[in-house]
């Protein structure tokens, strides 16, 4: 069997042309593309390969197409194109030839293509290669303006990529057998294409006829719609500060919606939570229930979470669903297409089961025709996992709808951070066998990090920041990479399995490669020695990485409840002079939110032992009136601390409950499940900035309110430290920007969890002596400004 090594990937190039392929113009229907982007679509083929299997055909391809065409005396990538009217589009075709020869005055044309064996080589085991030779046959005749009387002679050139060894299937062809093939191909294709351009008219008009899916706006909706319909007409980026039950989901995406004015337009809406995710698909369904909208939706799942097959392995040999995705993956999407305009998770599930595919790269190729994606921010920014089939190429007709905004910092930080330590390599020693090669590359690298840890051993410190690459270090690790891709072939060529923890090892070096090549002034070498010696890239301020894909889009839109203060956040998130802001009014009578301060207790890391006490009674003081209630405090420790005080004073009849580190989803989830409607009174003990203190939905009474111990500072480290140093450098607010802003955040987002609704009632109560100065007081939103201090601070 042939491995196609780009078989692939044959959708992707429909994206890159994607704004041009269907276009519809007033008077004709047009269609640019290559010759691959038609061949490949009808006749492709193939199984989902493992991505090292991928990247090793892929290059050896290249390798051997530049061996070939060096010995040939024909003519080097000739280009072709053809302009035809056909089936009632106009088409404009191109490509290139491998090689052009001439023989004895017929046209002789080779195309390469690389193989492992020869054997099933045939025009129907291999339809694709056959056709895209075919293809560059018929336009020969138009672009070299060829008697149609001459007859064209036609070679696939197949080449073992581990032998060289060559093999060639010959044929000779009249110009009317490939005119008829020719249009029997493109109408298969454009049979396919009439289907979605027929749902494009219906969308275009839809999406005209459009309306606000309830008779009222809420409270600076109104606003926050036109702000972003005039960002996006302006192609500019908005930063958006708006509170809980304004309806920022419904209010970004039904004027994105809106903005839509052709087929190239595309909507990103991206969150790091399931439930926001939903909340999205909710609001378009919305839309479609009340206005008849036709949107095609995608939401994407991550492979864990979507795997239909018995193991993890994306590989033919153990997913059944891998096999021969390639030649079932155009029914399958013709199907749902036809079908569905809401792609999620039960129906990819369901279409992907009917025709036997992997439902993870389904809902991949689905991105290609769908017209909203909901996903997470990796799939726009993470460059290891980024969708590739649009972020590189033009991406000036795209949306970015950013939700939670307030998490965009910590999240590219950790995209653009990556370590290497001695376990890694350990790791790649235990699954390398007697392989010397290796080990000798791996003991240069370990030569390099020991030097490290003799350095911080000598100057007594567990951490140390350089600020330049060991370029001697990165040396070294392309070297392993390179030793490790050798090995891989030859296990390849075997037929042997690679160790998944080995492909892994592997793939942590060569993102820690890619990584280093983003090095700036923005990031830092960050050594330590705690455990082992640790040598990591660090990723300080991510403002140019994020504003290098948001300046390539049409416009961007970064939102969220906290999005606060908004300087801090322009600066972090790649805003600048023609940045527009939106800050936004709570929806919610003022009133419905009893704030209170208590200034009089320090919740410093040195006074807690002498404070837990007093923290204790002030919580039995809050909740003697019965009801729901959570206490935020600022790590696990504190947490276990003033948990066992509690328990000891406490005299209210209350059911009490605590997060703990090793929470599994089960028991998070029955966490968040006692907190129900039931008369019952309970208090659950939480951490500050951990998975309940942001993005849960306890309405009425489920939360009658929550107490905030401390102001949320990180930890103080050597790391923050310095961190607070880059800050002060660079901006003149170490402090600030290290600690006190993304801590108060935690704080904004665990007082946010009490009134969800225009009918919610609840209190929130914070703790810290910090809570009486000015510079925290004025960090308070507007609809804080009801605050009372309790008697006595």
């Amino acid at each position: 069997m042939v491995i196609l090594f780009y078989s692939h990937f044959f959708l992707f190039s429909i994206l890159a042309n994607y704004d041009k392929i269907l276009m519809v113009i007033k008077l004709k229907r047009e269609i640019q593309a290559s010759v691959r982007d038609i061949v490949d679509f009808v006749y492709a083929q193939g199984d989902i390969l493992p991505l090292m299997t991928q990247k090793n055909n892929m290059r050896d391809g290249i390798i051997i197409h530049q061996d070939i065409q060096k010995k040939s005396s024909g003519e080097k990538e000739v280009f072709l194109k053809h302009d035809c009217e056909f089936e009632g589009y106009e088409i404009h075709l191109q490509g290139r030839i491998d090689i052009l020869d001439k023989e004895s005055n017929k046209y002789h044309i080779i195309e390469i293509k690389s193989t492992h064996t020869f054997e099933d080589l045939s025009e129907n085991n291999q339809p694709a290669h056959f056709a895209q030779a075919k293809f560059y046959g018929y336009m020969l005749y138009h672009y070299f303006k060829i008697s149609k009387e001459d007859e064209v002679i036609i070679s696939v050139l197949y080449v073992n990529k581990y032998t060289y060894t060559e093999q060639y299937f010959t044929k000779t062809y009249r110009y009317e057998e490939l005119e008829n093939f020719f249009h029997n191909t493109l109408r298969a294709y454009i049979n396919f294409y009439n289907i979605i351009d027929l749902y494009h008219e219906e969308k275009l008009s839809s999406i005209k006829e459009l309306i606000f899916p309830y008779k009222d706006y809420r409270l600076g909706q109104a606003e926050l719609i036109d702000k972003v319909s005039d960002v996006i007409e302006d192609k500019k980026k908005l930063f958006v500060c708006a509170p809980t039950g304004i309806g920022k989901s419904l209010g970004t995406i039904y004027p994105a919606i809106k903005s839509i004015r052709d087929k190239s337009n595309k909507i990103f809406y991206l969150s790091a939570k399931s439930m926001i995710k939903d909340v999205a698909r909710s609001a378009v369904n919305l839309m479609r229930e009340k206005s008849n909208l036709k949107l095609k939706t995608l939401v994407i799942t991550a492979k864990e979470k979507i795997c239909i097959n018995d193991c993890l392995k994306c590989n033919p040999i153990d997913c059944p669903f891998a096999r021969n995705f390639y030649g079932l993956v155009n029914d399958a999407i013709l199907d749902i297409f036809q079908n569905e305009d809401d792609f999620y998770f039960d129906n990819v599930i369901d279409y992907a089961k009917k025709h036997r595919i992997c439902p993870f790269e389904f809902q991949l190729m689905l991105s290609l025709f769908s017209d909203l994606i909901i996903c997470d921010y990796n799939y726009v920014f993470d460059i290891r996992v980024y969708l590739r089939r649009f972020f590189d190429f033009d991406t000036s007709s795209f949306i970015l709808l950013i939700d939670e905004a307030h998490n965009m910092y910590d999240r590219v930080c950790g995209m653009f951070t990556e370590s290497i330590n001695f376990t890694v390599l350990h790791e790649i020693l235990e699954h390398v066998k007697d392989e010397a090669d290796i080990k000798k590359a791996v003991n240069n690298v370990f030569i390099k990090l020991k030097q490290y840890q003799n350095h911080l051993l000598e100057a007594n410190k567990k951490s140390l920041k350089f600020l330049d690459l060991d370029e001697v270090l990165l040396d070294d690790v392309e070297t392993l990479l390179n030793k490790l891709e050798k090995y891989f072939e030859k296990l390849r060529d075997k037929e042997e399995e690679i160790n998944e923890t080995l492909l892994n090892r592997y793939f942590d070096l060569n993102n820690f490669l890619k990584i280093s090549e983003y090095f700036s002034d923005d990031f830092m070498i960050w050594v330590t020695n705690d455990f082992e010696l640790n040598y990591q890239i660090t990723c300080l301020n991510p403002r140019e990485l994020i504003k290098m894909r948001t300046d390539s889009v049409m416009a961007t839109v970064f939102f969220s409840a906290t999005l606060h203060p908004m300087e801090y956040y322009l600066t972090l998130l790649g805003g600048d002079k023609d940045s527009e802001e939106l800050l936004l009014p709570s929806p919610f009578k003022q009133d419905n939110l009893q704030i209170y301060l208590n200034t009089s207790i320090s919740t410093k890391y040195n006074n807690r032992d002498d404070t837990k006490f007093q923290i204790a009674y002030e919580i039995q003081n809050l909740i003697k009136n019965g009801g729901k209630y959570i206490v935020y405090f600022p790590s696990y420790q504190y947490l276990d601390m003033v948990y066992h005080v509690f328990w000891r004073i406490n005299e209210v009849e209350v059911e009490i409950i605590k997060q703990s580190r090793d929470m599994t989803e089960s028991d998070r989830t029955g966490f968040i499940e006692q907190f129900d409607e039931s008369k019952k009174n309970i208090v659950g003990f939480a951490v500050l900035g951990g998975v309940f203190a942001e993005g849960i939905d306890l309405k009425g009474e489920k939360l009658n309110g929550v107490c905030i111990v401390g102001v949320g500072l990180p930890m103080f480290d050597d790391f923050r430290n310095e961190l607070r140093e880059y800050f002060d450098r660079v901006y003149h607010k170490g402090y600030q920007y290290a600690y006190m802003y993304p801590g108060f955040n935690k704080v904004l987002q665990a007082v946010g969890r009490v009134i969800r609704d225009e009918n919610d009632r609840g209190i929130a109560l914070l703790i810290d002596e910090r809570y009486a100065s000015y510079e925290y007081l004025k960090l308070f939103p507007k609809h804080w400004s009801h605050y009372q201090k309790l008697l006595g601070n």
